[in-house]
């Protein structure tokens, strides 16, 4: 059963998000349990979970393993999508949804190699963060300025704003302000939750 959780400060544009992927569920169907956001203590973590511009994506290995603690863990790949739909259509919009559910049905074997997974997705033609463009983000959502980043990553000024440019582009930031609350929440996860995929 795939576990949703929306969690958006707009309760219209939650409704409607919710309205297309209830469309793309009846397409697909799949067995869904969508979460309320007000219950703080959840019995799993959610598969998907819909913030207000980025989605993350839970991928959960079937089998158990045990922890040096011996209690059981379960081991996951979460992937962080940016979900900025202020310049797409709403195809373009549940598009992107069909492949989020895709994704998150996944099997967790298929997923640990990124390059045979964007190849099974069809996701080759998406262009991805490079190195240095995660890293920029990285460091942009840690709060430092464009001067700072260019002595951090030994590059100039200019290299800088080109990897921003081409960061910004490829996630699909309107403006500062969105590529900014994205790069701030992927600052502040664990380092193994830092994967950006770009649809």
């Amino acid at each position: 059963m795939l576990k949703i959780l929306l969690i958006d400060s707009n309760y219209y544009q939650m409704f409607g998000l919710s309205l297309l992927i209830y469309e793309q569920l009846s397409d697909e169907h799949l067995d869904v349990c969508f979460l309320l956001p007000s219950a703080k203590e959840h019995t799993d973590e959610p598969n998907i979970v819909f913030r207000n511009d980025m989605v993350t994506i839970n991928i959960f290995n079937k089998r158990r393993i045990r922890g040096s603690s011996d209690t059981p863990r379960k081991e996951k790949i979460t992937i962080h999508v940016p979900f900025l739909s202020r310049k797409h259509t709403l195809n373009e919009i549940s598009t992107k949804i069909r492949k989020i559910l895709a994704i998150a049905c996944a099997d967790y074997n298929v997923l640990i190699n990124k390059e045979s997974a964007y190849w099974y997705f069809g996701l080759k033609k998406y262009s991805q963060l490079s190195d240095s463009e995660n890293d920029l983000m990285l460091l942009i959502g840690r709060g430092y300025n464009s001067t700072d980043i260019s002595k951090i990553l030994n590059r100039s000024r200019k290299t800088i704003s080109t990897h921003y440019r081409n960061a910004s582009r490829k996630m699909g930031a309107a403006n500062r302000a969105e590529f900014y609350r994205y790069a701030s929440f992927i600052a502040n996860c664990g380092r193994d939750e830092r994967n950006t995929l770009c649809l």
